[in-house]
């Protein structure tokens, strides 16, 4: 009975002893968190509510019915804004006033404008604002989203561009297709991207281990579970089918190939899963504006090959599947008598990109002004 007493003393001993530094490990994570940790490094390991603490409505992303995810309307952060109708960008009335000509650019994050802070420096608002400079009443909607593909930009068009009275449409999209195709086995590679993505909510405050700041460091760090800060948490879960983060991670870390990428690399992937979706996503959006007289242009997308730390553009698989999409834009535009302005071409210099995918100011600029060329001819 005394060995059992001394035996439940050590134990509770030990408990107490293990709750105590757990607790003063719990409370300097907690410290360093709010006192010391760079920007970045919250952004990383903070909570979702110490991220609105912190920076209010911080949630550049919304669930959607249709899109799986969009823009939040009305966010503000710095120079960054997106307008009620939830497009970066300065507010716009729903109904097109007389005379007004509407040009909506589309694609994912290098339409969008990540790499600048400011909307005033993204391809959408320097196009507008050369146009109208040269006194042509127009607006240019930025009608793009970090992480879409020609699928949501396919259904964004349809149910939301369309509805504006939109006059003109750029698309521009490349390795945003890619990435849903890094799937295995080959049946997971739907047209949903289901294999890839499954999109459900994740708004919610997380549960209780996760708000541990010591317990969210360990998990974050050991890739077990994404930052609250995440746009994976809008977009949904990561299916076991789906490859691509595995990729990204592998090639950060020096690792690549390892896991399935051993049995099956990454070229044999995207050879098994090509582009036919991207070409169906593009197809379908040219008969649909057809159908509405809205002109297209389409656009190659461009990079630098002078990023080869990067784990997805610097890898040469993904180099030559952007290229497949690059002439499929070519052979589309051909076929149905459709525009193309080859950016892939026109911009290739390292200083352009911040990454060798999204664009300097000086990227931005530089787009802005090939297309600026092509509609100088085309709006009297």
């Amino acid at each position: 009975m005394r060995r059992a007493a001394r035996v439940l003393r050590r134990w509770l001993f030990v408990s107490v002893a293990a709750a105590g530094a757990l607790a003063v490990a719990e409370l300097g994570a907690l410290a360093w968190l709010h006192g010391l940790a760079s920007e970045e490094s919250f952004q990383r390991y903070a909570s979702i509510g110490q991220l609105r603490a912190r920076y209010g409505e911080f949630e550049r992303f919304r669930a959607h019915r249709h899109l799986g995810f969009a823009l939040a309307s009305g966010y503000r952060k710095g120079p960054n804004r997106h307008n009620r109708l939830g497009f970066r960008g300065e507010e716009i009335a729903l109904e097109k006033r007389t005379g007004c000509v509407r040009i909506a650019c589309c694609g994912g994050s290098t339409t969008y404008g990540e790499g600048v802070q400011d909307f005033r420096l993204a391809v959408p608002y320097l196009l507008e604002r050369a146009l109208r400079d040269g006194g042509r009443d127009v607006e240019v909607i930025n009608a793009g989203c970090p992480g879409w593909t020609t699928l949501e930009t396919l259904i964004n068009f349809e149910t939301r561009l369309l509805e504006l009275g939109v006059d003109h449409v750029v698309v521009y999209h490349g390795i945003n297709d890619v990435l849903p195709r890094i799937v295995w086995p080959q049946l997971a590679y739907r047209s949903d991207w289901s294999g890839w993505l499954c999109r459900n909510e994740h708004l919610a405050e997380a549960p209780l281990l996760e708000r541990s700041v010591l317990a969210r460091i360990l998990l974050v760090n050991s890739g077990r579970m994404e930052p609250h800060s995440s746009l994976l948490r809008i977009i949904g879960d990561v299916p076991a089918t789906s490859h691509t983060f595995e990729f990204r991670a592998q090639r950060q870390s020096g690792s690549y190939p390892a896991g399935v990428f051993r049995d099956v690399p990454i070229e044999q992937m995207l050879a098994a899963n090509p582009p036919v979706f991207f070409e169906r996503n593009l197809r379908s959006l040219l008969a649909i504006a057809a159908a509405n007289d809205v002109p297209v242009l389409l656009t190659t997308f461009a990079f630098s090959r002078d990023f080869p730390q990067r784990p997805y553009i610097g890898h040469p698989a993904v180099q030559e599947a952007i290229e497949a999409t690059n002439a499929i834009v070519q052979r589309l535009g051909q076929e149905t008598g459709t525009p193309v302005l080859d950016l892939a071409a026109a911009l290739v210099d390292k200083d352009l990109f911040t990454d060798g995918v999204h664009f300097t100011e000086a990227g931005n600029r530089r787009r802005a002004e090939l297309l600026l060329a092509f509609f100088r001819e085309r709006l009297h």
